[in-house]
């Protein structure tokens, strides 16, 4: 299916377990060149809302739609293919791979995509520099400090040109002052490289850098500051 829209479109998603409801009819739409922010409590479905949104957890109803691709009326298959194509994921403790340089692991979506490899690194390495990380290229991920782990980890995001970065808890394992740098890096991805963002956080100082900011409550989205017309659900 062609793509007709861009951004990310979730709605009415309805998933639970052992009979607890996780999302409860959750709609939510994220256009490209903004950034929403999601907050709430431990275990309530926050992260269960950034996999469905992958397409890495199948919703027992409702439609996932990402750079007009409606990934839940794809095979197991096709969402993989859509998911290295269109979403980028940065995750809290970066999930690099120690056994590949940091170059290797920016490069690798991409090539698992069957993009050109001379045309990965290069790009890669572009990606490295943009983030300020390029003299750890060809070192061992095991020795980066957070903040650099975080950098490659948006890198690695970024590597396929998505159209939809999901971040969950991307500061988390952040001190204070890295936190701040990692954040501000992530919430200028929507301007410069015209892509849809994502946040889950439970750090309030990170969700207020979001044009938008949405709290998990009893499965669905509910704007964070009730009462305050800037911040809205769409």
């Amino acid at each position: 299916m062609p793509p007709t829209s861009t951004g990310v479109h979730a709605r009415d998603l309805h998933y639970e377990i052992a009979n607890r409801v996780i999302l409860d009819s959750l709609t939510l739409h994220v256009a490209s060149g903004e950034s929403v922010a999601i907050t709430g409590p431990s275990g309530c479905g926050k992260s269960t809302l950034l996999s469905c949104l992958a397409g890495l957890t199948p919703p027992i109803r409702g439609t996932v739609t990402v750079d007009g691709y409606e990934v839940t009326a794809l095979s197991p298959g096709r969402r993989a293919a859509v998911r290295l194509k269109t979403i980028g994921m940065v995750y809290q403790f970066g999930e690099l791979l120690p056994e590949l340089s940091p170059l290797e692991n920016v490069a690798l979506p991409a090539l698992m995509a069957g993009a050109p490899a001379a045309e990965t690194y290069a790009w890669a390495q572009v990606l490295l520099n943009d983030l300020g990380v390029a003299s750890v290229a060809g070192t061992d991920s095991g020795s980066l400090s957070g903040g650099e782990r975080q950098r490659v980890a948006v890198a690695r995001a970024l590597i396929g040109k998505p159209r939809v970065i999901l971040a969950d808890e991307p500061t988390g394992a952040l001190d204070g002052e890295t936190s701040d740098t990692v954040a501000d890096l992530l919430f200028t991805l929507p301007a410069t490289h015209d892509c849809a963002l994502i946040v889950v956080t439970h750090n309030p100082d990170v969700a207020s850098r979001a044009d938008r900011e949405l709290a998990m409550r009893d499965g669905r989205l509910h704007p964070a500051h009730e009462g305050n017309s800037a911040v809205r659900q769409r």
